[in-house]
């Protein structure tokens, strides 16, 4: 291991490495640890640096990642094949690696195997960005779970466990943020709404916002709305967002949301599948200066989100 006494430009902090790439400081260490991708220098006090290689090779794995090669075979293929390949080269089975984890997930809700399924929660929580997790895990995995109809029993089990080891998760990520205030990115505010699933969900956008860099502030869209510009002052957000992978109300969207923000400054998003869903719907809010409307895959928007807060 080699040992250097201070971060240089040449060397960055695991947070500033987190922030840039949106792979949270626990992912890197396991990376490192369970699966040798990664092999950061230390200063002597023992604290991980990341020279720009490093940086662009937490890039591939998470290309290879996206393209479902399984996260033990990834050390493998990046040795195998030159970088410039990567893009080009074809990998068996590609969506593997995810469709194996949605058949476990789903194999363990309907057993109710609350242990086991825990177990390898938090595995995958350790394991995989926020964002990979939300676009090629939860998204059919939820598909999947409405197809095969499963017991509303056993989809309650799933979606209450993986929504309680979100919040520990995010507990500490939230912690870390807080204690290095140096790469936190701007507060926001994000709007939680009722439903297993969907609290679920909003609690993953959640990881990758903290992932991010953001101080994300969660609250029930019902009690922001009571009084959404005295709640954005106190707590000083620079953003109030509203991320939904369902469609939400059209009482909501035509008449509460509107309602709420006619006074505020602050810019209000909107995020998720419900955009392009409910596009008709949207026609009074997306007039609105203060609105910005972003859909597409959890990067995509996460680029959007951070360009236009930097401003």
């Amino acid at each position: 291991m080699v040992e250097i006494e201070s971060p240089t430009k040449a060397h960055l902090p695991i947070r500033e490495v987190a922030r840039r790439t949106g792979v949270h400081p626990v992912t890197l260490r396991a990376w490192e640890r369970r699966y040798g991708l990664l092999t950061p220098t230390r200063t002597s006090k023992g604290h991980r640096l990341y020279s720009e290689e490093e940086v662009r090779r937490i890039e591939e794995v998470l290309a290879c990642l996206a393209r479902g090669v399984t996260i033990g075979r990834v050390r493998e293929l990046l040795e195998r094949r030159p970088a410039s390949l990567l893009t080009t080269v074809k990998v068996e089975n590609t969506a593997g690696s995810w469709q194996e984890m949605i058949d476990e997930a789903c194999d363990l809700s309907e057993g109710f195997a609350d242990l086991k399924l825990r177990q390898r929660l938090d595995q995958w929580i350790a394991a995989f960005p926020p964002s990979l997790l939300l676009d090629h895990w939860l998204k059919p995995l939820h598909a999947k779970l409405a197809r095969q109809r499963q017991s509303e029993s056993s989809q309650h089990f799933f979606w209450q466990l993986f929504y309680e080891q979100l919040l520990l998760a995010n507990g500490i990520a939230r912690k870390n943020l807080v204690k290095d205030r140096v790469t936190c990115e701007k507060r926001v505010l994000l709007l939680d709404f009722p439903g297993s699933d969907q609290r679920a969900f909003i609690q993953l956008f959640c990881a990758t916002l903290l992932a991010a860099g953001f101080d994300v502030v969660v609250l029930d869209y019902r009690a922001a709305l009571l009084g959404l510009e005295g709640i954005v002052k106190k707590l000083g957000v620079h953003a109030v967002l509203c991320y939904s992978h369902r469609a939400l109300s059209k009482a909501f969207l035509q008449k509460e949301l509107p309602g709420s923000i006619q006074m505020l400054q602050t810019s209000i998003w909107l995020l998720g599948d419900f955009v392009e869903m409910q596009s008709a719907d949207l026609g009074n809010l997306k007039k609105l200066p203060i609105t910005s409307v972003s859909s597409g895959n959890t990067d995509s928007v996460m680029r959007q989100l951070r360009e236009q807060l930097k401003r």
